[in-house]
C-alpha cells in the first residue's frame, strides 16, 4: 500500500502532520523528499537546461555510456517495443 504523508523530523523521530492509517508497530519504508524552500526557489529560478545539467551531474559516467546512441530516432522502439525504423 502507498500512502503519502507529510512529517516533521524532531529529536530523531518523524512526527506525522496528518493521520496515519497503519497498524501499531507495523514496519514501513520511508522515502524522503525534503521541502526545503531554499532549494525549491533555486531550482525554480534556473533555466530548464541548467536544471537538467545539475541532475545529470549525479549520473555516473558508466551509466551514460550504457545508453543507446539512437534513443531519439528510435524512441518508439525503446518506449513501446515497436520494431526499429532502420
Amino acid at each position: 500500500m502507498h500512502q503519502h504523508l507529510r512529517a516533521i523530523y524532531e529529536d530523531g523521530v518523524f512526527r506525522p502532520l496528518e493521520p496515519v492509517h497503519i497498524e501499531e508497530h507495523q514496519e514501513v519504508t520511508l522515502v524522503l523528499e525534503t521541502t526545503d524552500s531554499r532549494q525549491g526557489n533555486e531550482a525554480a529560478s534556473l533555466p530548464i537546461w541548467e536544471f537538467a545539467a545539475e541532475l545529470a551531474r549525479d549520473v555516473p559516467a558508466e551509466e551514460w555510456s550504457s545508453l543507446p546512441s539512437d534513443g531519439a530516432t528510435e524512441l518508439d522502439h525503446y518506449l513501446y517495443g515497436t520494431s526499429r525504423t532502420r
